[in-house]
């Protein structure tokens, strides 16, 4: 699984939340996980993908960066 991380500045939630849905809809792009943090002054989401492509497309329209790959979860 490919990592995507994207911060996001100031303490709303839905805003960026709802554009990244749209986004994921439009493209047909199911990321495997969505976790956000809330960190001093903003959040960050990170979204795991198992394509890298998927990943890499979606970190470049959010502004993200590829953090590195997932362990594999256990089924």
């Amino acid at each position: 699984m490919h990592v995507v991380e994207v911060r996001r500045d100031g303490d709303a939630l839905s805003g960026p939340m709802a554009e990244m849905r749209e986004w994921l809809d439009d493209k047909h792009i199911e990321p495997t996980l969505f976790r956000l943090s809330l960190i001093l002054g903003g959040t960050v989401f990170q979204l795991e993908f198992r394509s890298l492509t998927e990943a890499a497309v979606f970190a470049h329209a959010f502004s993200g960066h590829i953090i590195g790959e997932a362990a594999p979860r256990a089924a």
